[in-house]
């Protein structure tokens, strides 16, 4: 510009004019702007001049006066009262209103382009009650999404609640239909249960065990109308097995399983006179829960006892009609035997025929021994790896015909205070079941040691074993395997029975371990007495 009073008069003017302006270019870029505008914004004059008026604007703006000022200029040469936000040179904003004119280059002097003229009002009373504003939209806003989530919070609420007592009746249904179950099951159990809790009071009984129970209890009551307690029948009304004999407190069922023992098929007689029956009892404690106690289920095996009583007194009423004509058989045998000239098939006969007495006799023998449930014990010092080294010397000729190696791996000499007699029973059911399991030779180890104050004998062999179905019945009176049956294997199934007595009988064990296809190892125990000398047990 020209330094005529004139212009200086403009120019002092433009630049002490309360608002901004700017001189620009159609593309926007600065040619002028006064100082009331370069102090707003907070840079120098002429670091202004040349650059964008865009630049002096967030993006949002930007965009509005590209679109709004630019096409207003270009086709109407003016616009008015545009709301637009600058930036200073720390990036705060600075509200302002924008006015706009579009001169021709005749009347600015600016060149041969036309130039945008702006005038910018700063109006920081407009952004405040627009702060206000939209804090108190905000505000509202904020109480309105509030109360949406209170309410949407109440409504899931009310869902919830309304989901649990769903629940809740759907559970207590179940409940009811499980007790129902429950109740019909236990009902039908053809045993008697009973729970009780920690201190042995009865929580749940079923309809066997309280009809049942009341029927005997009432043989303890002056009033039958007034039977004793249930639990009273695992109190004074038990008995020992010789059925007259009361059960020791320590001994009761109710005050075991209270304690939390845990006990198997145990056989007692409950009640007296012709009521009295015999009932096998068992019982479980409860874990898990806030429930402490214990169930027992008794069945009445009173039949059953009185069956086998029967049968074991059957046994040995026959057993012993047998074994006196059997003795006198042997006796004239062997009388016959004695006489001389008898030809040699008379003579093969009459041995054939004592040998078959003889073992009929043995076999009456074990009968009559495992009828009567008592062996007579007469235990002296003896030594018992002599006792075992004849015994596998009877065995052998046996095993030379079956193709059964005989290991014997024993002490040169072992006193012991047995039966010698008994023992040797004991050895040789337990080498001749070795040998006939046997049936495709193999081998039959048997050893003796002392060890952990026992006596121990092992006799192992390599032949056909059992299955856990038949070790479980094992020691069961008369029991054979299958695969006996099907070899036709010899034998009565009382030789294990037999063996189980004896060692029992000496305060010592008899046990086993089997595997099929692979053989059988059984272990007779003693307990190591030393060389105790002593008569009949």
């Amino acid at each position: 510009m020209s330094s005529t009073p004139a212009l200086q008069g403009y120019e002092a003017h433009f630049h002490a004019a309360p608002s901004g302006f700017l001189v620009l270019r159609p593309d926007g870029t600065i040619l002028d702007v006064n100082l009331t505008l370069s102090r707003w914004v907070g840079r120098s004059r002429q670091g202004l001049i040349g650059t964008s008026v865009l630049e002096l604007m967030p993006v949002g703006d930007r965009v509005v006066y590209a679109s709004f000022a630019e096409p207003r200029l270009a086709v109407s040469g003016w616009f008015e009262e545009m709301a637009v936000t600058f930036l200073n040179a720390v990036g705060e904003r600075l509200p302002a209103l924008v006015s706009g004119v579009r001169s021709c280059p005749a009347e600015s002097g600016a060149g041969d382009s036309a130039v945008d003229r702006l005038t910018v009002f700063s109006v920081p009373k407009r952004t405040l009650r627009e702060r206000e504003l939209a804090a108190a939209l905000r505000a509202a806003e904020a109480a309105e999404a509030a109360r949406a989530e209170a309410e949407q919070l109440l409504l899931e609420k009310q869902r919830d609640l309304e989901e649990k007592d769903r629940i809740l009746q759907e559970n207590l249904l179940e409940s009811r239909q499980r007790e129902a179950l429950l109740e019909t099951v236990l009902n039908t159990a053809q045993v008697g249960l009973l729970v009780v809790d920690g201190e042995g009071s009865p929580m749940l009984a079923n309809a066997h065990f309280t009809t049942h129970s009341m029927r005997i209890a009432s043989t303890e009551s002056t009033d039958p109308t007034q039977p004793a307690a249930l639990t009273d029948l695992f109190t004074y009304s038990a008995f020992g097995a010789d059925r007259v004999t009361p059960l020791a407190p320590e001994q009761w069922p109710i005050r075991r399983a209270a304690a939390g023992e845990t006990f198997s098929d145990e056989v007692m007689w409950l009640g007296t006179g012709e009521q009295q029956a015999a009932v096998s009892v068992s019982a479980r404690p409860v874990h898990g829960g806030e429930i402490t106690g214990s169930v027992l289920s008794y069945s009445d095996v009173t039949r059953l006892v009185h069956a086998v009583a029967a049968q074991e007194d059957f046994v040995a009423n026959v057993s012993h009609e047998l074994r006196t004509p059997l003795t006198s058989i042997l006796g004239y045998l062997d009388l016959a035997l004695d006489e001389e000239g008898l030809s040699e098939q008379v003579s093969g006969s009459l041995t054939v025929a004592q040998r078959n007495a003889e073992r009929l006799l043995d076999l009456v023998s074990d009968l009559l021994s495992v009828a009567s449930g008592n062996t007579k014990m007469e235990r002296r010092t003896v030594d018992l790896a002599a006792l075992v080294r004849s015994g596998a010397v009877s065995s052998a000729p046996g095993a030379v015909a079956a193709g059964v190696d005989l290991v014997v791996e024993v002490p040169a000499t072992m006193p012991a205070c047995v039966d010698p007699q008994r023992m040797e029973q004991v050895l040789d059911n337990l080498l001749s079941n070795a040998v006939k399991y046997s049936p495709d030779g193999g081998t039959v180890t048997i050893r003796l040691r002392r060890e952990a104050g026992a006596l121990t004998l092992e006799v192992a062999d390599t032949g056909i074993g059992m299955s856990p179905a038949e070790q479980e019945k094992v020691f069961t009176k008369f029991f054979r395997s299958r695969r006996a049956l099907s070899s036709a294997i010899p034998g009565a199934g009382l030789g294990l029975v037999i063996a189980r007595n004896i060692m029992e009988s000496h305060g010592g064990t008899l046990g086993f371990s089997s595997i099929p296809g692979e053989g059988s190892v059984f272990t007779a125990v003693l307990p190591d007495e030393g060389q105790r000398r002593g008569e009949g047990a």
